[in-house]
């Protein structure tokens, strides 16, 4: 229920120039519709679609491409003082490295110390509480048509969703190697790699998740690093590891690797934007490769920063996280805005209409149709307030916004305050 309405009776004699004045003060973020709808594939959660029945997909950094952008219609409140509230907050007295994922019914949230939460994403009521021993979650998972899917060091773990919660192992993973990625997907194809720090090699792995069968395999060795994320384009996942790109056509089940004349490290971000791969370089430098490619030589974009923290965006909207702030850019290299601060500034989540940026314990919800309108929060451990916290995660959907931290914190915020012009 809202807990405020106001009603703005406009002068008619004033009305054109109030209306002159916001207008001034607005800055527009124009998008293609038709680019967020293809960049949209298996994450599309309006406010009105998430109901019991709806098939709900989520995954690490928003969607399949990583880029940090989920597609809901969530408004900034604008004209009002405090437009967002605090819906419920849980404070569970765990530990967690990876991100929230959540279907139809539940958020759900796995922890280093081996436990799996399923809360209710209505009432922050906590419903189930797992434990797995011996097992430690510390990447994330994902989300398919309801269905949960979960990875500890060494093994996979499916959660149905039928009425009865029931879970059980799918994969564990061969000797001596560790489940070094998070999960993603492309159709019914589970993708991830493991890696080995004995045999300083690592595998692509594929599974067919109607069947739980291994598919594909692909070896290779690891000198310095490999990434523990995977972007999925075009039907394609692409890794990073040293000075290469390895490639994993998921529909012809089929893969190669490519050298790169830029350098990368494993605090390169890779995401999938507007029909390009974007890599950063351990210079922080943002490079892209136009798909379908003619080669496998990554350009220029035109951006670069002392420090990336974090990074995503929309259609040709490009958003960064820096030491001292956050920017925005076009993803001609264009710089659009710029909001500076004395505390490092993370990107956590993007919508059409606002960002969530964290400043380690504090969440700011961004407007962006109006960049000098901003609300933020201070996140606490309750009972606990000198607990150091971290906020870890954040995931936009419908009309709600939520936050984890690292000892185990969830709040959820909502949007619904009614503003009516007459």
């Amino acid at each position: 229920m809202a807990e405020r309405i106001i009603v703005d009776f406009d002068d008619e004699k004033d009305s054109g120039k109030a209306e002159k004045a916001r207008e001034e003060n607005r800055i527009v973020i124009d998008f293609d519709e038709e680019i967020i709808k293809a960049d949209s594939e298996g994450t599309e959660k309006r406010v009105e679609e998430i109901i019991p029945d709806k098939k709900i997909n989520s995954g690490f950094r928003g969607n399949l491409h990583i880029n940090n952008s989920y597609y809901t219609e969530l408004k900034f409140p604008e004209g009002i003082e405090n437009g967002f509230r605090l819906k419920f907050g849980i404070n569970l007295k765990d530990e967690f490295f990876n991100a929230i994922l959540e279907n139809n019914i539940y958020i759900i949230l796995s922890s280093r110390n081996g436990n799996v939460y399923l809360i209710d994403r209505q009432t922050g009521v906590l419903k189930e509480k797992i434990f797995l021993e011996n097992e430690s979650f510390e990447k994330t998972g994902l989300v398919y048509e309801n269905n949960i899917y979960l990875n500890s060091l060494k093994k996979i773990f499916l959660f149905d969703e039928g009425s009865e919660l029931k879970f059980k192992e799918i994969y564990n993973s061969t000797p001596d190697y560790f489940i070094w990625s998070n999960l993603n997907r492309h159709k019914e194809t589970l993708i991830f790699t493991e890696f080995s720090p004995v045999n300083h090699s690592a595998i692509l792995k594929a599974i067919d998740l109607k069947n739980q069968e291994i598919i594909f395999e692909h070896r290779f060795d690891v000198k310095d690093f490999v990434s523990d994320v995977i972007c999925i384009a075009e039907g394609t996942a692409f890794i990073l590891y040293d000075s290469f790109i390895l490639i994993y056509d998921a529909d012809k089940n089929f893969s190669e690797e490519h050298s790169l004349e830029i350098k990368t490290d494993e605090n390169s971000f890779i995401f999938y934007l507007n029909y390009r791969v974007y890599i950063t370089t351990h210079l922080n430098e943002l490079y892209y490769l136009d798909l379908p490619p003619v080669n496998y030589k990554f350009r220029f974009s035109g951006i670069k920063n002392n420090y990336i923290n974090s990074i995503g965006g929309f259609a040709d909207n490009i958003f960064i996280g820096a030491l001292d702030g956050w920017k925005y850019y076009k993803s001609s290299g264009l710089p659009v805005y710029s909001f500076d601060d004395e505390y490092e500034n993370k990107i956590e989540a993007i919508s059409k209409n606002v960002i969530v940026v964290s400043q380690k314990n504090k969440i700011v919800f961004c407007n962006l149709n109006r960049f000098q309108e901003a609300e933020g929060y201070v996140i606490s451990s309750k009972g606990n307030e000198e607990e150091s916290v971290e906020i870890i995660s954040s995931v936009i959907s419908g009309n709600e916004i939520f936050i984890l931290t690292k000892n185990g914190t969830l709040e959820v915020f909502t949007n619904d305050k009614l503003n009516i012009h007459l």
